[in-house]
């Protein structure tokens, strides 16, 4: 079941990934070009934030059951804290997840209650932040000091 829950957050991390640029330019064309408000772009942020819903789910049932890797550092976690690779998968990765999924619903909510004329606004700015979080905790294979795959087999 490990295998394939890792293999299905892996692959949903490009729904997320590609949702989030689509809505932020979406977002970004429409504020700075000052059009009309279209709804379709309220459309692309559900998906995103369903995403993002998904992602985190898929995530959260990694981390709190399936990980051996949490699991071991669970049974250690001062010593956990001392290692940089598994504090990542145990303290950061997952906060800044949770700090990306929030960001996306608070703008997406609230942008949906704006006037027209702000909702642009708000989606450029909370789905920016979301992603700029998003891509940060994302262990990319070049940066990371525990690199995964960009697209993983089962």
């Amino acid at each position: 079941m490990y295998n394939v829950l890792l293999f299905a957050h892996s692959y949903m991390r490009w729904a997320v990934v590609i949702l989030g640029v689509l809505i932020v330019l979406r977002a970004l064309v429409g504020w700075l070009g000052r059009r009309r408000w279209d709804p379709t772009v309220a459309r692309v942020g559900s998906y995103f934030t369903i995403a993002m819903d998904i992602q985190l789910l898929l995530g959260l049932l990694l981390y709190g059951v399936f990980s051996p890797a949490v699991q071991r550092a669970f049974t250690d976690f001062g010593g956990a804290m001392r290692d940089s690779v598994l504090r990542f998968w145990v303290i950061e990765h997952i906060l800044l997840m949770v700090v990306a999924v929030v960001l996306a619903h608070v703008g997406h909510v609230t942008a949906r209650r704006m006037p027209e004329g702000k909702r642009y606004q708000r989606y450029a700015i909370f789905a920016g932040l979301a992603m700029l979080v998003v891509l940060l905790a994302i262990p990319w294979p070049a940066i990371s000091a525990d690199p995964r795959p960009l697209f993983r087999s089962v």
